[in-house]
């Protein structure tokens, strides 16, 4: 009668547990099948606020577009409609030569960095060119992809980096004969960057640079050479007279201010020697 219920028992703990396993392996598979949902619902989400996002930009960009066009103003070098309101730039509106675009197209394979440029996504505008400039390219494409990514750069104000990729692509340029149609470009670009950082020497140095072949980037590098040059001259000029003016009254505060020392420290000798003279002497030495 024992060995027959331990064996019930045996029996039924085998049962029950063949329960729980079961159990549990059912609650497993349900909550991986979740996590599951809730990663499918997660990422949809996203992609949906991706897509919200963009048709924000789209639409503003649009909008721009369209009050550019109904305003008739000039493009400036930065992408924007007006024009530099820094004085500490200089006074001269700094504008994208219409001609340049005409002889400047980037090849092809930048259309979508240029639509992302256009929609003001610069982030993923730079990860585009930068994947693209690490493949195979012409060195023609090279240079123009380096152009395009100093020209984005500058939009977003990382106005080194824009120097750089000019860098770059100048080195390029002059290494290799077929690309030297491409210099005044380089050099424009070199010296709005320049221009923007106030190193107002070398953004001469760069606009002197470009050549006769493309008339209107001469002639809007030439105004530019002639800004820098107004701008330096105008620094030299302040700094010549600011300099006069403190030296005079450097040396004037320091002479003032010896002759004063002086007329004190004497006052002092002349009060000590004459309170000197009028002491009496002690009675023991009489």
């Amino acid at each position: 009668d024992v060995a027959a219920a331990v064996l019930s028992l045996k029996q039924e703990r085998d049962t029950w547990r063949a329960v729980a396993e079961s159990y549990q392996k059912a609650f497993e598979d349900q909550t991986a099948r979740l996590q599951e949902v809730q990663a499918i619902c997660c990422a949809t989400q996203m992609e949906l606020e991706n897509e919200r996002a963009a048709n924000r930009r789209s639409q503003k960009s649009s909008e721009v577009l369209q009050a550019s066009l109904r305003g008739g103003g000039h493009r400036t070098v930065d992408g924007t409609d007006d024009k530099l309101n820094d004085t500490s730039l200089g006074t001269a509106a700094i504008h994208e030569p219409s001609h340049a675009e005409l002889t400047w197209r980037p090849n092809f394979c930048f259309r979508r960095v240029e639509h992302f440029t256009t929609l003001r996504d610069y982030g993923t505008a730079l990860k585009e060119l930068d994947s693209l400039l690490r493949g195979p390219l012409t060195m023609e494409a090279r240079v123009q992809g380096l152009l395009l990514k100093s020209t984005i750069m500058r939009k977003s104000e990382w106005l080194f980096d824009a120097l750089a990729a000019c860098s770059e692509a100048l080195e390029l340029c002059n290494r290799l004969n077929e690309l030297h149609a491409y210099l005044p470009r380089v050099q424009y670009q070199r010296g709005i960057c320049y221009y923007q950082l106030q190193m107002l020497k070398q953004a001469r140095d760069a606009f002197h640079e470009v050549c006769m072949n493309d008339d209107l980037l001469y002639a809007v590098a030439s105004e530019m050479r002639d800004c820098c040059d107004d701008q330096l001259q105008g620094r030299r000029s302040g700094f010549e007279a600011h300099r006069t003016v403190t030296e005079g009254l450097l040396s004037q505060m320091y002479d003032s201010r010896s002759e004063s020392k002086r007329r004190r420290v004497s006052q002092h000798f002349r009060y000590h020697a004459a309170k000197a003279k009028r002491l009496s002497l002690p009675q023991r030495w009489m």
